[in-house]
């Protein structure tokens, strides 16, 4: 077991991560592993921290969806799964195969562009920035859920992709928080079923998880509160500038590691 600063580190940062996700419907993940991977370098990336956050994800989504369920969209639901588990078994496959930093530099650079977009069109109407509409639109939709599938299956890291189809699809923060809710749930018991089967759960990570689970608990019901107070404009822009810290967050971190490959 690490030490107590170690833990009190872990149990606020996974708090204040499933509290912001608790409101917004995701970004728990995606903006508290980089911090912990920093506060708590003695704790492994790989081997500790992804499998902590994931059964804590587990637990926020349920209560997430227990709290919410009113406001599910069990199309839309259906859609964002189907598409995403065509990638899955890909990104499965690829794992270990293909040059990680060279596809998160990639796939973060898309993120960005994609946020940077929706903002400068959600801050400025009028701006002229041209978005592809109708089978167009809808074929790099269905291209996102995909290609988030197989990078989710590949790093877990696929839900910004998946999050830029749920900002076209549903159209007001409560049935696209607690829609997403359901999908992470869906998406990470097959993740953590298959580390199980694969034997890649340590042992001392469940005590870790389960130190996290009451703080979770409590987060989900503190963040609910606030979900229904933020007003729908301000929660489409905050939605936009997670994704925008997300796609930042992968690029800082690959970029280095590509020009590395290359020799620069």
């Amino acid at each position: 077991m690490p030490e107590l600063q170690v833990i009190v580190i872990l149990v606020v940062v996974i708090f204040m991560g499933r509290w912001l996700e608790s409101i917004m419907g995701f970004g728990g993940t995606v903006l508290a592993l980089p911090a912990l991977a920093i506060l708590t370098p003695g704790l492994h990336v790989t081997e500790t921290l992804v499998p902590v956050l994931a059964l804590g994800n587990i637990v926020c989504c349920i209560g997430i969806v227990w709290v919410g369920h009113k406001d599910l969209v069990w199309k839309e639901y259906a859609i964002i799964v189907c598409w995403a588990a065509l990638g899955l078994p890909l990104g499965f496959w690829l794992a270990g195969y293909a040059p990680e930093a060279m596809l998160r530099l990639v796939l973060g650079g898309f993120i960005l562009a994609v946020a940077a977009v929706n903002i400068a069109r959600m801050w400025k109407p009028d701006t002229d920035v041209e978005m592809p509409q109708g089978p167009v639109m809808r074929f790099l939709l269905r291209l996102a859920l995909v290609t988030g599938g197989i990078i989710h299956g590949m790093f877990t890291t696929g839900g910004p992709l998946l999050v830029i189809y749920a900002t076209k699809a549903l159209r007001t923060k409560g049935l696209f928080r607690v829609t997403l809710a359901l999908v992470w749930l869906t998406l990470n018991i097959i993740m953590v079923t298959g580390w199980l089967l694969h034997g890649r759960i340590a042992p001392h990570v469940w005590p870790l998880a389960g130190i996290t689970i009451p703080f979770i608990i409590l987060a989900v019901f503190v963040g609910d509160h606030f979900h229904h107070r933020i007003p729908e404009a301000l929660f489409r822009k905050v939605v936009y500038l997670l994704l925008l810290v997300a796609g930042a967050s992968l690029v800082w971190k690959s970029l280095p590691q590509v020009l590395q490959m290359q020799g620069i």
